[in-house]
C-alpha cells in the first residue's frame, strides 16, 4: 500500500509539473513551435529534481537537445519550484499529429511573432534595481524620436530583459501609428537568414526587416560567434539607424562583456542607451512576493513573504516557480500557508542567490576528480579526462548565465556544438550511472547549491 501511495504522488507531481510547464511553454513560444516540439511529448517520470520527457524519435530528441533544452529547463524549474533539469528519451510509440503541409505564403511574412502576452508595463515590479530599464522602455511608447535608439538593456536571467522587451512590443502594437514593429529572438533572427538563404530569398528577408518602425530583439548574445549572422545584423541596424528608427536590444551582459561578438556590433550597441537591470534588492524582493502571490490569489502572511524574498528571489523565474509549486501544494493539501507548508513544498534547499562562476564550477570539478585545469582543457579523449569535461560543461550551464560558447572557450577552445553534444552525452549517463549522479550531487554541494 504504502508503495502504491508513494507511486501515485510520484505520478501526480510528474504530471502536474509537466502541465504547468506545458503552460508557460504555450505562452512564450510561438505557436508553431509549440505545437511542433512541445505538443508531442509525453512526462514519463519525476525523480531527483529531474523531469525525464519521450520523444517520438531520435531525431526529434536530438532537435530539442539543440534548439530547446533551456526553455524546457527553465519551464520545470519554474514549475517545480527548485533547480530542475529535464532528460529526453526516445519512445518510437507516441503519437504525434499528423499537421498539414504549410502552403507557400503569397505576401511576404510578418516580421516576427507577437511577445507573450503576460508580459505588459503594468504588470511589472519596477524598484531601484531595474528603474532606468524600466523608464527608458517607457519613454520609447511615449517619445517618437528615437532618441534612445539604440536602447540596449542588460542583466542577469530572470531580473525581467524579456518582459520589458515585450511590454515595448505590446504597447507600440496596439497603437495604430506605430504598428510596424518585429520583436523576435536572436535566434529567430539566425533561423529566419538560413532559411532564406537556402531558399535564395535574402533580398526578401532583408525588406522584412528593414520596412519597420521598430526592431526589438532579446538574447542578442546569441550572435556570439555567428560570423555571418552579425554581419547581416549590422545591415539591418545600419538601415534602420540610419532611417531614425528604434532599435531596442537584450542581452545577458554588457556591450563590452560579450565574447564572440565582433568589435564594430559592440561598438553600435554601446552608442545609445545601455540601462542594466541588477538583482532586486530587499524592498522589490518583498513587494514582488507580495505582487506575484496576489496575482495567484495566495495570501501569505508576513513570516512567509519575509522568507520567500530572502530565499527565493534572486530572480522573478525562480520566484514564480517556488510560488507555483506553493499554490499547487496548497490547494491538493488543503493545509493553510505557513512556513511548514512552505518548507515541505520547497524543500530545506534554499537557492543561492548570485550562482557561481564559471572557474568555481570548474574547479570544483577538478578538484572532486584530482584533475588540474590544464588536463581538463587538454585535447585528451580518455575517460579519466574526457567525462570529468563533460560534467564540468554540464554544470556550467546549469550554475552559470554563462552562454555554451563561452563554457567551451574555458574548457579548452571548444565550441558551442561540443558543448551542446556534451550536455546532451551527460544527461544520458545520469540516467543509468549511479556513480555519477552521486558525483553531480557532490560538486553541486560544493558550490552551496
Amino acid at each position: 500500500m504504502a508503495h502504491r501511495a508513494r507511486a501515485k504522488k510520484g505520478r501526480w507531481m510528474r504530471d502536474t509539473i509537466w502541465r504547468t510547464a506545458q503552460q508557460r511553454l504555450r505562452g512564450e513560444l510561438p505557436e508553431k513551435d509549440y505545437e511542433t516540439w512541445i505538443a508531442p511529448l509525453r512526462a514519463a517520470g519525476w525523480s531527483d529534481r529531474t523531469l525525464t520527457l519521450e520523444t517520438p524519435s531520435g531525431f526529434f530528441r536530438d532537435w530539442l537537445r539543440g534548439r530547446f533544452l533551456g526553455v524546457l529547463e527553465e519551464a520545470a524549474t519554474e514549475a517545480s519550484g527548485s533547480p530542475a533539469s529535464v532528460v529526453l528519451v526516445v519512445n518510437r510509440g507516441l503519437d504525434v499529429p499528423v499537421r498539414a503541409p504549410a502552403r507557400s505564403a503569397a505576401r511576404t511574412p510578418k516580421p516576427a511573432e507577437p511577445p507573450p502576452s503576460r508580459y505588459t508595463f503594468e504588470s511589472f515590479v519596477v524598484g531601484m534595481s531595474n528603474r532606468v530599464a524600466y523608464e527608458a522602455t517607457a519613454a520609447v511608447v511615449t517619445d517618437s524620436s528615437a532618441r534612445f535608439s539604440p536602447l540596449f538593456v542588460y542583466g542577469g536571467v530572470g531580473l525581467g530583459k524579456t518582459h520589458l522587451l515585450s511590454a515595448v512590443a505590446h504597447a507600440l502594437s496596439a497603437d495604430g501609428r506605430r504598428s510596424a514593429v518585429a520583436w523576435l529572438t536572436a535566434e529567430n533572427f539566425v533561423n529566419a537568414m538560413i532559411k532564406a538563404l537556402r531558399a535564395d530569398h535574402m533580398e526578401r528577408f532583408r525588406e522584412r526587416f528593414r520596412k519597420i518602425e521598430t526592431l526589438v530583439v532579446d538574447d542578442i548574445q546569441f550572435l556570439a560567434d555567428k560570423r555571418r549572422s552579425q554581419e547581416e545584423f549590422i545591415h539591418t541596424f545600419n538601415a534602420l539607424h540610419d532611417g531614425r528608427k528604434q532599435i531596442i536590444i537584450a542581452s545577458d551582459r554588457a556591450p563590452h562583456d560579450m565574447p564572440g561578438i565582433g568589435e564594430t556590433l559592440r561598438n553600435r550597441f554601446a552608442s545609445g542607451l545601455l540601462a542594466d537591470i541588477q538583482p532586486p534588492d530587499a524592498e522589490l524582493r518583498v513587494t514582488l512576493v507580495e505582487r506575484k502571490a496576489r496575482s495567484r490569489n495566495l495570501r501569505l502572511d508576513t513570516t512567509v513573504i519575509s522568507y520567500l524574498a530572502d530565499g527565493w528571489c534572486s530572480n522573478v523565474r525562480e520566484l514564480e516557480g517556488a510560488l507555483t509549486r506553493l499554490e499547487a501544494f496548497a490547494r491538493f493539501s488543503g493545509e493553510p500557508v505557513g512556513l511548514p507548508l512552505v518548507r515541505q513544498a520547497l524543500g530545506a534547499n534554499v537557492p543561492r542567490a548570485g550562482g557561481a562562476s564559471l572557474e568555481r564550477v570548474i574547479a570544483e570539478v577538478c578538484q572532486y576528480f584530482a584533475l588540474t585545469r590544464s588536463e581538463l582543457a587538454s585535447p585528451r579523449r580518455t575517460k579519466r579526462v574526457a567525462v570529468p569535461r563533460q560534467l564540468a560543461m554540464y554544470l556550467c550551464r546549469h550554475h552559470t548565465d554563462a552562454p555554451l560558447n563561452r563554457i567551451g572557450k574555458e574548457l579548452g577552445g571548444r565550441d558551442h556544438s561540443t558543448v551542446v553534444h556534451a550536455l546532451g552525452a551527460i544527461e544520458q549517463r545520469l540516467a543509468r550511472d549511479a556513480a555519477l549522479r552521486q558525483a553531480v550531487c557532490d560538486v553541486q554541494a560544493r558550490l552551496g547549491s
